[in-house]
Formats: structure tokens, sequence, C-alpha cells
């Protein structure tokens, strides 16, 4: 859940659906927001969806590592490279929530902003 919930797409349905301008640092979430939210639940009997959430399980684990290291190091060039390390792994997750999500190339492109 995790993964799904700091995706580029939920915050893109979150902004959409509870008309949040992209400015707004802090927006008020309320729970009854949050219980819209299209969270996908996953066939543990699927193969294939299975491993999609191990993945993405896996993915958090290591944002979660980095972000862990990116607070302890103090050397501009190791900031560097843990961030894009970070970048990296961010884009992973945002490609596997679109997949679990089946988005298609252009609701992608209209998610990340590029329509």
């Amino acid at each position: 859940m995790l993964g799904s919930l700091n995706s580029k797409f939920i915050g893109w349905y979150f902004r959409k659906r509870f008309q949040i301008s992209a400015e707004d640092t802090f927006p008020q979430i309320m729970i009854r927001d949050i219980l819209q939210f299209p969270i996908r639940t996953i066939d543990f009997n699927n193969p294939a969806e299975k491993k999609m959430h191990d993945d993405l399980v896996l993915l958090v684990e290591k944002m979660l590592e980095l972000n862990k290291q990116l607070q302890k190091t103090h050397f501009d060039s190791e900031k560097e490279s843990i961030e894009r390390q970070i970048a990296a792994t961010d884009k992973k997750i945002d490609d596997l929530v679109y997949k679990l999500y089946g988005l298609t190339p252009e609701e992608i492109a209209i998610v990340e902003g590029k329509v």
C-alpha cells in the first residue's frame, strides 16, 4: 500500500478527484477521502499479480533504506549518488503501479503531465 499511496498515479488521482492544487504542499486529507482511493486488490493466487506485489514490496523497502542512508550521510558526492538511486527506485515504483492498475501509455502520459 505504501508504494501505491506514494506513487505519481495516486498523487495525480488525489489532486484530480479532490480538486487539490499541485502547489498545495500540505493538503488536508480526510479519512473519508482516503476511503475513496482506488486501492488495487492483489489476487495472490495469480502468479503475475503476486510477483508485482512482491516486486513492489522490495522496491518500497529499498526506498526506505535509501532514505535512511540519505539522512545519515554528510558528503555531497554520496548524497548525490543516493538521490539518483532514490529517483531511479521511485521511477520503478511508479512504473510498477502503472502496470498494476493497467494504465495505458496515453494514461501514463497524462498522469506524468506529458500531455
